[in-house]
């Protein structure tokens, strides 16, 4: 599933061990990835090794291990840093061009440097923050401490027999149809966002939830979090606002909706491929 990858190693601190081990670096500007495009048609290049000077550079976070190598992102403050005969592209447009490692990296390090240029101050006092080993900021005079901000989200493919409920959103294309998606609340449950968000967007109650897989969705800071679940009661009515328009549909009638890309399109999949295990 794109921008996530097992075979990518998270751990940090990073062990002493791992000190010495050889590194490469991404280069992030202004939201978007540096690429090489010197292999372009072929897949962009977006680590670079034997980077000279990293010590001088401003920000730098690493931001994982790649079997041997450590991968670091670094954050370009000025447009005339960025190397000669590189470019700017935006992450979605890395999408299917780029291997599902180099994706996730790249995702991590928009994200991570774009914590270290909003958090510099504290959000409360405005005093300079100091920087934790373990990636968070902590202001000196009022203690307020921040972490790398991660916005969790669920997302539920709801069920009726051999239909399921896809929806239209009012920022979709006329014939493009998902699942129901939406921001968790403070004080909720994954499980009562869930039922929360399919009653605000289409009015209808839903059963058996169970959990599907995760998504992280650097856009810009979201965790995608899947669901299946079962349609209890109710008709539909949309809400006119967020959803334009949601149907039931059977397998062999869906309109078009979201490929693999993001999770939705992994749980479309799965419904549809249901019917080859009955």
């Amino acid at each position: 599933m794109p921008f996530s990858n097992d075979e990518l190693d998270f751990t940090y601190p990073l062990p002493a061990y791992f000190k010495d081990q050889p590194s490469c670096y991404i280069y992030i500007y202004n939201g978007k990835v540096v690429t090489d495009p010197v292999n372009v048609p072929d897949s962009p290049t977006i680590l670079h090794d034997g980077i000279k000077d990293v010590e001088t550079k401003g920000i730098v976070q690493y931001i994982g291990a790649l079997g041997e190598k450590l991968c670091y992102a670094i954050g370009l403050e000025s447009h005339n840093e960025i190397p000669e005969e590189m470019q700017l592209v935006f992450l979605r447009d890395l999408i299917g061009q780029i291997d599902e490692r180099m994706l996730a990296l790249a995702g991590r390090a928009i994200q991570l440097i774009e914590f270290e240029l909003t958090s510099k101050f504290c959000g409360r006092c405005g005093t300079l923050n100091e920087t934790l080993e373990d990636r968070g900021k902590k202001c000196p005079k009022c203690d307020l401490l921040i972490y790398p901000r991660i916005s969790p989200a669920i997302i539920v493919l709801v069920m009726k027999g051999d239909e399921v409920l896809l929806a239209r959103s009012s920022h979709f294309r006329s014939d493009m149809y998902s699942i129901i998606a939406g921001f968790v609340e403070p004080g909720e449950t994954l499980e009562h966002a869930v039922k929360r968000e399919v009653m605000e967007e289409v009015g209808l109650k839903i059963k058996n939830i169970r959990y599907f897989a995760s998504q992280p969705w650097p856009f810009p800071n979201s965790l995608m979090i899947g669901f299946i679940a079962d349609y209890e009661e109710g008709e539909i009515c949309v809400d006119g606002n967020e959803i334009i328009d949601a149907e039931w549909f059977r397998r062999e009638e869906l309109p078009n909706f979201p490929g693999k890309t993001s999770i939705s399109g992994h749980l479309i999949d799965w419904f549809v491929k249901m019917a080859d295990k009955k």
